[in-house]
């Protein structure tokens, strides 16, 4: 009970304070949401990333497994989505919402200090380095597949080729391979940039929460969604683990932040780009909610990995 406790205190609480502000901001002043989602895309991905992946500490060889079980855990998911949506006939904004909600897990401004309380630092470690993985296939992936329910396949591409975001990324992984640091003033002001980004995606949470029609999305589309997240994430990440041979920490860690709920930015590129705002939506918020009494249990199950 102490641990529940604690981590609502310390995790759950100041998630909940940002979305509830974004609510309220949505109830009095009804503002343009898609410019937000412009800033968080092009100003403070970009700022964040840059810094992030420079500045990562991990050595080549667990950098190695964490990008390798990223990526393969990725393509597991988006095939497992695709598969999903179409055998329930999903329609297209509604498949793209899924293939969201399913690929990209909230593994950065819920999942690190989960990690930190779970698994210490050295498992944190571990996790921002999947985070920067992360991060980069959000807005570069995720990009695609949200711009997809509105454009084709070569304008979404071109889209996400125009995305500042990768080519940070690109800076960054040279600076970090050939152990560069940054002056220590450019990373302050990328610091202080970046760590705006958080707060702009939660309280873009909050208003499109408040814009969303919950009977009407109450759907099985968006109970097939949550399905994915909670129980065939999970499963995915251990099919995972078991063709890469991972165990221990490392593998407890990768598995626990696969698992969170599903990924905030998400409401970010659906507010961009159109779509199924409301399943995206609604998802991030029942998922969070359910992680409060599954995540706790995964975690003491993956001390046997």
């Amino acid at each position: 009970m102490s641990s529940y406790i604690s981590l609502f205190g310390t995790v759950s609480v100041p998630i909940l304070l940002a979305c509830f502000l974004g609510f309220l901001y949505q109830t009095y002043k009804s503002p343009d949401a898609k410019v937000l989602a412009d800033l968080s895309l092009f100003v403070l991905s970009p700022c964040l990333i840059l810094r992030a992946v420079s500045g990562s500490n991990l050595n080549s060889s667990s950098f190695a497994h964490i990008a390798l079980f990223t990526v393969i855990q990725t393509i597991l998911c988006w095939v497992a989505s695709l598969g999903v949506g179409k055998l329930f006939r999903f329609n297209t904004p509604s498949l793209r919402a899924m293939e969201l909600t399913t690929i990209f897990a909230n593994s950065n401004n819920y999942g690190l200090p989960l990690l930190l309380l779970a698994f210490g630092n050295t498992g944190f470690a571990i996790g921002v380095t999947n985070v920067v993985l992360h991060i980069v296939l959000v807005n570069t992936l995720g990009m695609y597949i949200a711009s997809r329910s509105s454009f084709s396949p070569r304008q979404a591409a071109a889209k996400m080729v125009r995305n500042p975001l990768i080519y940070a990324a690109v800076v960054g992984l040279i600076l970090y391979l050939f152990q560069i640091p940054l002056p220590k003033s450019l990373n302050a002001g990328l610091e202080l940039i970046g760590g705006a980004y958080a707060a702009i995606v939660l309280l873009m949470l909050g208003m499109q929460l408040k814009k969303t029609n919950w009977r009407a999305s109450m759907r099985r589309e968006l109970w097939i969604s949550i399905v994915m997240r909670i129980v065939g994430v999970p499963l995915l990440s251990l099919v995972t683990i078991h063709l890469l041979g991972l165990h221990g920490l490392e593998a407890s860690v990768l598995f626990v932040q696969s698992s969170m709920p599903s990924a905030i930015n998400s409401v970010v590129l659906m507010e961009k780009y159109g779509g199924d705002k409301e399943l995206v939506s609604v998802n991030v918020a029942m998922t969070t909610a359910a992680s409060f009494l599954y995540l706790p249990v995964l975690i003491y199950w993956s001390g046997g990995f």
